[in-house]
């Protein structure tokens, strides 16, 4: 008779070859940095160790768009969540207010006998608004009106809809939606996070997928939401193809309910958590699910900008990378005129970048002529022509022809404005290209937009008020360099202080050259941006009233 120990033994070599049969399936989870850099982890992750939560799929919604938009989405996560069962994954359906609904059926009850878990954290029964790592980012996108993003005339009649049905219009849901089956045998039902805790823990399940809606409210912030899974351990991700977001465009920063959405998975690739993307399961290869046209609003105005480092803004996106931009704040101003129509801002400026060397490297096929057809191409070029373009005053007009005969292919309803550079400081010191670019403007017939007079006024303000300061570490006395770390940023073998204002300038002013970087700030973006907006703004009435 096999003994005791020697039973156990075998139970535990059988679970042992249990597990390393089990297959793995492969991840590549996408986080981001603070400033916004993409980065990718490749995992491998076990079926059985394995939860997807469904957030909040009800039958209907307050917002009669985002019933559209998840109706729409809904076939798709149905796929996902038919393989991830055949795969062994566990399925958790999370309707929240719903649970009447599912009284008595196995996959509710299958919640409901969860044994209660040796760990339960505190205030896991709660909603989780905020996360210690978001505590000093700047919040992506204004909810405050909860969301709305319907048309008022169409809102009012969904509500009567809603009523005549016998629902109330604020709250009309009753259930999750039936384009998602719920398998009874395999799947559990809850909206709490107390029993969807005990089940993660019972089935020893260390990674949780999050798919539903919103992304920005119940998918963050309920009791079983992604701030609760990541805060108490659990490998938890996003599915950012599968979410939608509640978010006005009416409401800053004044993108499309598309980039809103997008704005916010971004704030969670940074603070909350990773995401992954649903074709990783199903449909290998392919692509992630994305929404149709049926889905957008009215067309926005188009607008791109293009350019060089004067115009990218790199280093304020790389200090102050949850700072309103350059191309955010022409957005911005252009939304306080409640006469203009919603634009979408572009910008695809680049350091370093000249005419010529956009046309030749392919940039320009791949970067400008894909863009969405734009209404106004705003072209300020001129510094780096005149710095790396040989015989640039011959060259430099050839080059810019070429560019608007480009654009005008291209972006054939545009209209194309010429913009003056910068000037360096008080002393206009690119004048001579902005000659150029007055005259080519008059023989092209094409208006001009010239920045330099308001930025001269404002430089009139202080002379290096609307510059950053970057200067060589290598350059300041070793005695001094200490009181630079936290403000030091690599940069080859030659790593630089950049501040974008003037809280070093008593410390490093004295040095010679520390004001010699004349690229704008955010406070000299502000200024172009704020000119751009009052150039412009007539304009647009003119042609969209």
């Amino acid at each position: 008779m096999m003994s005791r120990l020697s039973l156990l033994g075998l139970l535990l070599a059988l679970s042992l070859l249990s597990l390393r049969a089990e297959e793995t399936f492969p991840l590549s989870l996408q986080a981001r940095t603070a400033q916004g850099k993409r980065v990718y982890t490749a995992e491998k992750w076990l079926p059985s160790r394995t939860a997807i939560i469904v957030c909040d799929m009800w039958d209907a919604h307050h917002c009669k768009n985002a019933v559209i938009r998840e109706t729409e989405m809904a076939p798709r996560m149905n796929t996902v969540l038919e393989k991830a069962r055949s795969m062994g994954l566990l399925i958790i359906h999370a309707p929240s207010g719903c649970m009447k609904t599912y009284e008595g059926t196995p996959a509710r009850q299958r919640a409901q006998s969860a044994p209660q878990a040796s760990r339960l954290p505190d205030k896991i029964g709660e909603w989780c608004r905020q996360i210690p790592t978001e505590e000093r980012a700047i919040y992506p996108i204004d909810q405050t009106d909860g969301g709305e993003d319907d048309d008022p005339a169409e809102h009012e009649a969904w509500a009567k809809e809603l009523a005549a049905r016998g629902l109330n219009p604020k709250a009309p849901w009753t259930k999750q939606i039936d384009l998602l089956k719920i398998d009874q045998d395999q799947d559990v039902i809850s909206d709490s996070g107390v029993e969807i805790w005990n089940v993660l823990e019972a089935k020893g399940i260390d990674n949780v997928i999050l798919m539903g809606v919103h992304v920005n409210m119940c998918v963050s912030g309920r009791p079983f939401g992604l701030r609760q899974m990541a805060k108490n351990g659990k490998h938890v991700v996003l599915m950012r193809d599968l979410t939608d977001a509640m978010y006005n465009p009416k409401r800053w920063p004044f993108v499309s309910h598309q980039r809103g959405t997008e704005l916010y998975i971004e704030h969670v690739e940074k603070h909350i958590c990773p995401t992954i993307t649903s074709d990783q399961l199903v449909d290998r290869g392919g692509a992630p699910f994305q929404f149709s046209s049926a889905t957008a609003r009215p067309r926005r105005v188009q607008i791109l900008l293009i350019g060089d480092s004067t115009t990218e803004a790199s280093i304020p996106k790389k200090i102050a990378p949850d700072e309103p931009q350059f191309e955010d704040m022409v957005r911005m101003l252009l939304a306080a005129d409640k006469d203009l129509p919603p634009t979408d801002v572009y910008n695809e400026g680049v350091s370093g970048e000249f005419i010529r060397r956009l046309i030749d490297s392919g940039r320009y096929d791949k970067s400008i002529a894909t863009k969405p057809k734009a209404d106004y191409i705003f072209i300020r070029y001129g510094i780096n022509d005149q710095a790396k373009r040989e015989k640039w005053q011959e060259n430099f007009p050839k080059d810019y022809r070429e560019l608007l005969t480009r654009l005008r292919k291209d972006h054939p309803a545009a209209e194309i404005v010429l913009m003056t550079t910068i000037p360096y400081g008080p002393d206009n010191k690119p004048a001579a290209i902005n000659e150029l670019i007055v005259k080519l403007a008059a023989e092209e017939k094409l208006p001009l937009f010239d920045i330099a007079p308001r930025y001269l006024e404002e430089l009139k303000k202080g002379p290096n008020m609307l510059n950053y300061r970057r200067f060589s570490l290598a350059k300041v006395p070793e005695n001094l360099r200490s009181l630079a770390v936290p403000y030091v940023y690599p940069e080859g073998d030659d790593p630089k202080i950049i501040v974008l204002d003037n809280r070093l300038d008593g410390i490093f002013g004295h040095l010679s050259g520390w004001y010699s970087d004349r690229h704008p700030n955010l406070a000299g973006y502000h200024v172009i941006a704020s000119e751009t907006a009052r150039w412009l703004t007539p304009r647009m009435k003119d042609k969209f009233r």
